[in-house]
């Protein structure tokens, strides 16, 4: 008995022996808050999330088919007598997620013109033209009058009378 008195005896034992049962843990009103404010949070930051993803994959998909035509005028300059393959340029055969780089034309010889097609069709479709006799470069964009193609600001809307193609 004497080990159990001492046992008894001891703060932390008393502590709890004392206390009351469900004087611990949270209220089921204090978890439906927590919940709900979870969810509020995440109703705003997810499709700012999915903004961010597409704006992502837009500015890669850009950024590869200058790269690409760069290669290209680089590669031509270095070997004039070769006009470069579409195949062979790098940047043109990188990953872009939801995006895929293709030569402008199906027969088209030559390097200087591409295309970046989204793979869903939700977003706009980039296009870049490289002309070898004046060095011009033009850039197309391609689906951003369509409802809601431009809402990530891509593409820039015609300027002129008589002008109807998008830029980049």
């Amino acid at each position: 008995m004497n080990l159990l008195h001492e046992y008894l005896k001891n703060p932390r034992v008393r502590k709890v022996l004392s206390s009351k049962p469900g004087n611990k843990g949270f209220s089921l009103v204090e978890l439906v808050v927590v919940i709900a404010v979870l969810a509020i949070l995440s109703a705003v930051a997810i499709p700012n999330f999915i903004s961010v993803q597409s704006k992502a994959q837009i500015s890669a998909v850009k950024n590869g088919l200058v790269n690409g035509i760069k290669e290209c005028v680089v590669a031509y300059l270095d070997d004039p007598e070769n006009i470069p393959e579409f195949a062979e340029i790098n940047a043109f055969n990188g990953d872009y997620t939801g995006y895929a780089i293709e030569p402008l034309a199906e027969d088209q010889e030559g390097c200087f013109e591409a295309e970046g097609i989204h793979a869903a069709g939700v977003l706009p479709t980039f296009a870049i033209t490289y002309d070898q006799a004046t060095g011009e470069i033009v850039k197309e964009c391609d689906g951003a009058d369509e409802e809601g193609a431009n809402e990530y600001l891509t593409c820039i809307e015609p300027q002129g009378e008589g002008n109807n193609q998008w830029t980049w």
